[in-house]
């Protein structure tokens, strides 16, 4: 009778032992599942924009808002015209919103690298290039993120020298 207790204890042991393993790896599994389907839900870009009064431009997106895939190359583009009656230079200044994201946005090419002049009357189309690295969803601060905003101002250069000097 003692022997059959031993075995049935030690039965039970196992079977112990083999659920909380089974459940350990059904925990495993479904947390990395889940990191790889946060990684391919597409994030909400808010494309804001604005110009200092000194400069007389509209300056506004082609559209304000997309949705982008974590990791994809994305290009965005802008309409800009000078309202004035002369020839004006301006230069973008940029923003994120959540700051922390700017971490993880690589920029490949972008009108705010250059100082842009546009003639009376001119308009033009500019162009953002950039994709935001997957790595996001492992960082705390960011992971939940599913709203970003860019926001991109454009200054008059000849003030922006003169305050440089």
């Amino acid at each position: 009778m003692n022997i059959g207790k031993k075995i049935f204890s030690k039965l039970y042991l196992i079977i112990f032992f083999l659920l909380v393993l089974i459940l350990l790896f059904y925990l495993a599994i479904n947390k990395f599942q889940k990191n790889k389907e946060t990684a391919f839900q597409p994030i909400t870009i808010n494309l804001l924009t604005g110009v200092h009064p000194n400069l007389s431009w509209e300056f506004k997106p082609v559209r304000p808002n997309i949705k982008i895939k974590l990791g994809e190359v994305t290009t965005v583009e802008y309409m800009v015209k000078n309202l004035g009656n002369k020839e004006t230079s301006g230069i973008a200044t940029f923003v994120y919103f959540p700051s922390q994201f700017g971490t993880y946005i690589s920029k490949i090419n972008c009108f705010c690298y250059d100082v842009q002049t546009l003639k009376p009357g001119e308009q033009d189309k500019y162009t953002l290039v950039f994709f935001i690295d997957p790595e996001v969803t492992k960082d705390s601060k960011t992971k939940d993120v599913k709203e970003v905003t860019i926001q991109f101002t454009f200054f008059d250069y000849e003030e922006y020298k003169k305050k440089e000097n």
